[in-house]
């Protein structure tokens, strides 16, 4: 059991542990990202992602709600304030850092990181220095889910249940299509053939692209 400190305020939810080469990585509430072994849980390192500032509680909300990913030796993460950071796993250095405010999630495609931000638009990121690729605006205010990569697109649901499907080369929409009138919040999960999708109200749908 590993504690941690978290601010009076934090967003609602956490993001979930991540498990690699024999470490437990964890975003925190309090703008940290820890990394914990699993075999004994003593802190290998804890990097201060996000810091706090402001002078109200709502200001100086910091949480890492989103999932962290991780790509080879890098993990990435995404904090409430607007910090996204590529960190080494082994030393918790931080590579590289961009201004994204989100609290929903990420994916990877080829060489690009895809991340939904907090007012509804989708940042494709390169994964080695963190310049921007491109940026689409045109589902602002949707409340968007995490990103998936599925058959070459970038899928993103929305408050309306619809899936909308991105060129991952320039962000442009090709393609929409619903799985139901509920919000799509939950990570989508890519395979081979099929993406799936779970919404709201409970109902789980696969969904394949021609």
């Amino acid at each position: 059991v590993v504690d941690f400190s978290v601010p009076n305020l934090t967003v609602r939810g956490m993001s979930a542990p991540l498990v690699q080469d024999g470490r437990v990585y964890v975003g925190l509430d309090n703008g940290h990202m820890a990394a914990v072994r699993l075999s004994d849980g003593q802190t290998v390192w804890d990097q201060p992602i996000a810091l706090a500032s402001g002078r109200t509680e709502l200001e100086r909300l910091t949480d890492l709600d989103a999932g962290l990913m991780a790509s080879g030796s890098e993990i990435f993460a995404v904090s409430f304030s607007g910090e996204f950071v590529c960190v080494d796993s082994d030393t918790g250095q931080v590579l590289w850092r961009r201004t994204v405010k989100s609290y929903s999630g990420m994916a990877q495609a080829g060489d690009l990181v895809i991340v939904t931000d907090e007012s509804g638009v989708v940042w494709a990121l390169d994964a080695r220095t963190g310049a921007a690729a491109w940026k689409q605006e045109g589902l602002l205010y949707r409340k968007l889910s995490p990103p998936a990569y599925f058959n070459g697109y970038v899928v993103v649901g929305d408050f309306q249940g619809y899936l909308h499907w991105l060129n991952p080369k320039d962000g442009s929409i090709v393609g929409r299509s619903r799985v139901g009138s509920d919000p799509i919040r939950a990570q989508m999960i890519a395979t081979d053939k099929q993406l799936y999708v779970m919404n709201n109200a409970g109902k789980i749908a696969a969904v394949t692209a021609k």
